[in-house]
Protein backbone atom coordinates (compact mmCIF):
# COMPACT_ATOMS: atom_id res chain seq x y z
CA UNK A 1 0.00 0.00 0.00
CA UNK A 2 1.14 3.47 -0.89
CA UNK A 3 2.36 5.22 2.34
CA UNK A 4 2.52 9.11 0.82
CA UNK A 5 -0.38 9.42 -0.71
CA UNK A 6 -1.01 11.08 -3.75
CA UNK A 7 -2.23 14.90 -3.55
CA UNK A 8 -6.23 15.08 -4.49
CA UNK A 9 -6.18 18.08 -7.30
CA UNK A 10 -9.37 19.22 -6.39
CA UNK A 11 -7.59 19.82 -2.80
CA UNK A 12 -4.38 21.07 -3.77
CA UNK A 13 -3.35 24.81 -3.75
CA UNK A 14 -3.24 26.93 -7.40
CA UNK A 15 0.57 27.02 -7.52
CA UNK A 16 0.42 23.07 -6.49
CA UNK A 17 -1.91 22.33 -9.04
CA UNK A 18 0.22 24.89 -11.48
CA UNK A 19 3.08 22.61 -10.51
CA UNK A 20 1.35 19.44 -11.07
CA UNK A 21 -0.23 20.33 -14.24
CA UNK A 22 2.94 21.77 -15.93
CA UNK A 23 5.02 18.18 -14.70
CA UNK A 24 2.71 16.15 -16.56
CA UNK A 25 2.36 17.99 -19.58
CA UNK A 26 4.33 15.03 -21.58
CA UNK A 27 2.23 12.72 -20.71
CA UNK A 28 -1.30 14.10 -20.86
CA UNK A 29 -2.24 12.71 -16.60
CA UNK A 30 -0.12 13.49 -13.93
CA UNK A 31 2.10 10.68 -12.86
CA UNK A 32 1.27 8.70 -9.38
CA UNK A 33 5.14 10.06 -8.19
CA UNK A 34 4.11 13.60 -8.92
CA UNK A 35 1.45 13.70 -7.45
CA UNK A 36 2.55 12.19 -4.65
CA UNK A 37 6.26 14.25 -4.38
CA UNK A 38 3.52 17.28 -4.48
CA UNK A 39 2.79 16.74 -0.73
CA UNK A 40 5.81 18.65 -0.51
CA UNK A 41 5.28 21.83 -3.49
CA UNK A 42 9.05 22.66 -2.64
CA UNK A 43 10.20 19.55 -3.08
CA UNK A 44 8.61 19.03 -6.25
CA UNK A 45 9.07 22.34 -7.48
CA UNK A 46 12.82 21.95 -6.75
CA UNK A 47 12.67 18.40 -8.68
CA UNK A 48 11.19 19.74 -11.47
CA UNK A 49 13.62 22.99 -11.66
CA UNK A 50 16.58 19.90 -11.26
CA UNK A 51 15.25 17.84 -13.75
CA UNK A 52 14.15 20.94 -16.32
CA UNK A 53 17.72 22.07 -15.91
CA UNK A 54 19.21 18.75 -16.35
CA UNK A 55 17.16 18.33 -20.23
CA UNK A 56 19.20 21.57 -21.82
CA UNK A 57 22.61 19.20 -21.16
CA UNK A 58 24.76 17.06 -23.37
CA UNK A 59 22.84 13.66 -22.93
CA UNK A 60 19.98 13.67 -25.33
CA UNK A 61 16.54 11.76 -23.92
CA UNK A 62 17.49 8.41 -24.91
CA UNK A 63 20.77 8.73 -22.90
CA UNK A 64 19.13 10.16 -19.81
CA UNK A 65 16.61 7.21 -20.09
CA UNK A 66 19.12 4.66 -20.49
CA UNK A 67 20.79 6.27 -17.53
CA UNK A 68 17.83 6.33 -15.41
CA UNK A 69 17.36 2.80 -16.23
CA UNK A 70 20.65 1.37 -15.10
CA UNK A 71 20.05 3.55 -11.45
CA UNK A 72 16.82 1.96 -11.04
CA UNK A 73 17.80 -1.35 -11.67
CA UNK A 74 21.11 -0.97 -9.61
CA UNK A 75 18.33 0.52 -6.68
CA UNK A 76 15.44 -2.00 -7.43
CA UNK A 77 13.40 0.63 -7.86
CA UNK A 78 10.19 -1.28 -9.09
CA UNK A 79 7.91 2.14 -9.85
CA UNK A 80 11.23 3.79 -11.72
CA UNK A 81 12.24 0.73 -13.32
CA UNK A 82 8.39 0.09 -14.81
CA UNK A 83 7.71 4.49 -15.33
CA UNK A 84 11.35 4.65 -17.48
CA UNK A 85 10.88 1.56 -19.09
CA UNK A 86 7.61 2.99 -20.32
CA UNK A 87 9.31 5.89 -21.35
CA UNK A 88 12.26 3.94 -23.35
CA UNK A 89 9.72 2.46 -25.19
CA UNK A 90 7.73 5.31 -26.44
CA UNK A 91 11.23 6.87 -27.46
CA UNK A 92 11.46 4.06 -29.39
CA UNK A 93 14.54 2.26 -27.84
CA UNK A 94 14.31 -1.94 -28.68
CA UNK A 95 13.64 -4.27 -25.83
CA UNK A 96 17.48 -5.57 -25.94
CA UNK A 97 18.35 -1.99 -25.32
CA UNK A 98 16.05 -1.70 -22.56
CA UNK A 99 17.59 -4.72 -20.99
CA UNK A 100 20.84 -4.16 -21.68
CA UNK A 101 20.57 -0.54 -19.97
CA UNK A 102 19.27 -1.64 -16.99
CA UNK A 103 22.46 -4.26 -16.77
CA UNK A 104 24.39 -0.68 -17.21
CA UNK A 105 25.74 -1.63 -20.81
CA UNK A 106 24.96 -0.69 -24.31
CA UNK A 107 26.11 -1.16 -27.76
CA UNK A 108 27.51 2.99 -28.45
CA UNK A 109 31.21 2.88 -26.45
CA UNK A 110 30.42 6.05 -25.11
CA UNK A 111 26.98 5.18 -23.96
CA UNK A 112 28.33 2.17 -22.21
CA UNK A 113 30.82 4.07 -20.22
CA UNK A 114 28.07 5.78 -18.64
CA UNK A 115 25.92 3.08 -17.72
CA UNK A 116 29.05 1.38 -16.34
CA UNK A 117 29.88 3.94 -14.20
CA UNK A 118 26.33 4.83 -13.35
CA UNK A 119 25.59 1.50 -12.37
CA UNK A 120 29.07 1.44 -10.01
CA UNK A 121 28.31 4.82 -8.76
CA UNK A 122 25.21 3.82 -7.38
CA UNK A 123 26.14 -0.37 -6.28
CA UNK A 124 29.71 0.55 -4.74
CA UNK A 125 28.54 3.39 -2.79
CA UNK A 126 30.78 6.23 -5.11
CA UNK A 127 33.97 4.73 -5.30
CA UNK A 128 34.20 4.87 -8.91
CA UNK A 129 36.58 6.77 -10.97
CA UNK A 130 35.36 9.05 -14.26
CA UNK A 131 38.85 7.41 -16.09
CA UNK A 132 36.54 5.20 -18.34
CA UNK A 133 34.37 8.40 -18.78
CA UNK A 134 37.19 10.34 -19.52
CA UNK A 135 38.93 7.76 -21.66
CA UNK A 136 35.12 7.01 -23.89
CA UNK A 137 35.47 10.98 -24.42
CA UNK A 138 33.42 12.75 -22.22
CA UNK A 139 34.24 16.06 -20.87
CA UNK A 140 34.48 17.17 -17.43
CA UNK A 141 31.23 19.22 -18.07
CA UNK A 142 29.62 15.87 -19.60
CA UNK A 143 30.88 13.81 -16.45
CA UNK A 144 29.59 16.82 -14.16
CA UNK A 145 25.82 16.55 -16.09
CA UNK A 146 26.58 12.21 -15.65
CA UNK A 147 26.86 12.47 -11.88
CA UNK A 148 24.04 14.94 -11.79
CA UNK A 149 21.59 12.82 -13.73
CA UNK A 150 22.13 9.87 -11.50
CA UNK A 151 21.98 11.80 -8.20
CA UNK A 152 18.16 13.16 -9.86
CA UNK A 153 17.30 9.15 -10.56
CA UNK A 154 18.43 8.16 -6.87
CA UNK A 155 16.27 10.58 -5.48
CA UNK A 156 13.28 9.46 -7.66
CA UNK A 157 14.65 5.73 -6.77
CA UNK A 158 14.30 6.39 -2.82
CA UNK A 159 11.41 8.69 -3.35
CA UNK A 160 9.23 5.73 -4.60
CA UNK A 161 10.60 3.01 -2.69
CA UNK A 162 9.76 5.21 0.80
CA UNK A 163 6.27 6.61 -1.15
CA UNK A 164 5.63 2.96 -2.39
CA UNK A 165 4.30 4.56 -5.10
CA UNK A 166 1.48 2.45 -6.73
CA UNK A 167 2.09 2.23 -10.46
CA UNK A 168 0.18 3.45 -12.80
CA UNK A 169 2.21 2.20 -15.93
CA UNK A 170 2.68 -1.60 -17.11
CA UNK A 171 5.11 -3.41 -14.63
CA UNK A 172 8.37 -4.72 -15.12
CA UNK A 173 10.38 -7.48 -13.41
CA UNK A 174 12.74 -5.95 -11.07
CA UNK A 175 14.98 -9.59 -12.05
CA UNK A 176 16.75 -9.36 -15.40
CA UNK A 177 17.32 -13.30 -15.71
CA UNK A 178 15.40 -16.28 -14.53
CA UNK A 179 18.19 -18.06 -12.00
Amino acid sequence: MQTIQPIQLENASEATKGLVVSASADSGLPSNMIKSMAQSPSVLEGYLQFSRALKGGKPDQEERVQIALAVAQANLCEYSLAYHTALARRLGLPHDHILASREGRAADTKVDAALKFARDLVLENGDCSPAELQHAGFSDGEIVEIVALIALNIFENYFNMVAKTELDVPKVGLRLKVA
